[in-house]
């Protein structure tokens, strides 16, 4: 589920800002980008607990946050790590300025792009 999203951050170029709201996603996935990508992460602490006790602007708030560290660092475009998180992208977005992925957007545009070439060719 991550790899359009990750092809679509990479050809983006620039500085990728990852951010994740559970730690074991977020070790996981800085070894599915190509080596060469200069990549930033973080963790959004308290993210994931306050979504679990239905907090979703909370949650939100803490994930543009540390999406805003992250461009303050130099980040160019900001990927959220897990589905739970796409929620959040409109208020990353609005924090940070830059272009924020999501893993189900990614998702959508790739299989929306492959069924349009079979249709076409």
């Amino acid at each position: 589920p991550n790899e359009a999203m990750i092809d679509e951050a990479v050809a983006l170029g620039g500085r990728i800002g990852l951010v994740a709201t559970f730690a074991p996603t977020l070790a996981s996935m800085v070894g599915e980008f190509p080596g060469e990508c200069e990549l930033h992460t973080a963790l959004a602490p308290g993210a994931l607990d306050a979504l679990r006790a239905g907090d979703t602007h909370r949650h939100d708030a803490i994930i543009a946050e540390c999406a805003g560290r992250l461009v303050a660092e130099g980040a160019t475009v900001i990927a959220l790590a897990q589905f739970s998180m796409a929620r959040a992208a409109t208020e990353v977005h609005e924090h940070t300025g830059i272009r924020v992925l999501t893993t189900v957007e990614s998702a959508v545009r790739r299989l929306r792009a492959r069924v349009e070439a079979r249709a076409h060719g």
